[in-house]
């Protein structure tokens, strides 16, 4: 073996090893799981996995990335870090340590976001964008004239507040490998949609890399029918799973598909929920989307 197919297992050894690592911190403690994003260990270049993917969407939701989230620490990753340490106050090294982490909860946990205004956009536009109103954009940018922003100009977008938000308790972020102990096949858990606030109860069906779950009964699936604005969806949608009085953040999708148990729920099939570095089926990967969901959900 060549020294590139060297570093290359070694590399991959350190992420399994991480992944282990994580989800034995977690066991046992799932009350407590996740509270902390500092939970997800240090991360630097060259490092990939669900942690530098969840790191990527937290970048790109306040604004310090533009690229897609792909899973691997590059340098437009390195290069988002660093603007977001020297913008809070932190030693600029492109390092994910505790301090960094912490900063990044505060900032996605404590209520806002940035936006950087491109050629063409209107602060309704954003406005509508976010879902809160114009006037929520004024104060919170102090902003003397709404008609007159600029492209390249930064603005703070405040978390949305009202029922949806208050419906849901404090959401964690808990890795599969935890919630696949937390919630076995079989078993019945309360999804709630994070923007609406509506429930509705699945069972789940099986799953290996992630939860395959089914409507309970035909109200049930009415409900996730009312979510989904009355149609199946393939779209992502963060959600909390409720088990036990856990709530996980997680991802679904709306689209009825493959196998099912339950005869008179009125759903042909089963669908996907996906949590923190759960991964398709097929060929063992991260879904991008179902993770910014996942992250998203966290937010509520």
């Amino acid at each position: 073996m060549g020294r590139k197919g060297s570093v290359v297992l070694r590399r991959n050894y350190i992420i399994i090893f991480f992944t282990l690592f994580f989800c034995v911190m977690l066991s046992g403690n799932a009350g407590a799981a996740g509270r902390s994003f500092a939970d997800l260990g240090v991360l630097q270049l060259n490092m990939q996995g669900a942690a530098v993917m969840f790191l990527q969407n937290c970048l790109v939701e306040l604004g310090y990335l533009s690229q897609p989230s792909d899973g691997v620490f590059g340098p437009a990753t390195r290069q988002g870090v660093m603007a977001f340490q020297q913008a809070n106050g932190l030693t600029a090294d492109g390092i994910v340590g505790r301090a960094t982490w912490q900063a990044l909860e505060e900032r996605l946990m404590g209520g806002s976001s940035n936006y950087v205004v491109k050629a063409g956009d209107t602060l309704w536009a954003i406005a509508r964008q976010y879902g809160i109103a114009v006037s929520e954009l004024v104060k919170a940018n102090a902003l003397a004239d709404p008609n007159r922003i600029r492209p390249g100009q930064v603005l703070r977008i405040p978390k949305r507040t009202g029922s949806s938000s208050e419906a849901v308790p404090a959401v964690s972020l808990v890795p599969w490998c935890e919630v696949d102990r937390l919630f076995p096949r079989g078993e019945v858990a309360e999804i709630i949609d994070v923007e609406s606030g509506l429930r509705f109860e699945v069972r789940r069906l099986f799953g290996t890399n992630h939860a395959d779950v089914e409507p309970l009964t035909a109200a049930d699936t009415e409900i996730m029918k009312k979510i989904l604005g009355g149609s199946w969806s393939w779209a992502r949608r963060p959600i909390a799973v409720n088990r036990n009085g856990l709530y996980i953040a997680a991802s679904m999708n709306g689209m009825p598909h493959g196998t099912s148990s339950i005869e008179d729920n009125n759903f042909p099939g089963h669908f996907c929920v996906h949590f923190f570095d759960s991964r398709l089926h097929s060929g063992d990967r991260l879904d991008p989307d179902h993770q910014r969901a996942v992250m998203k959900a966290l937010m509520y």
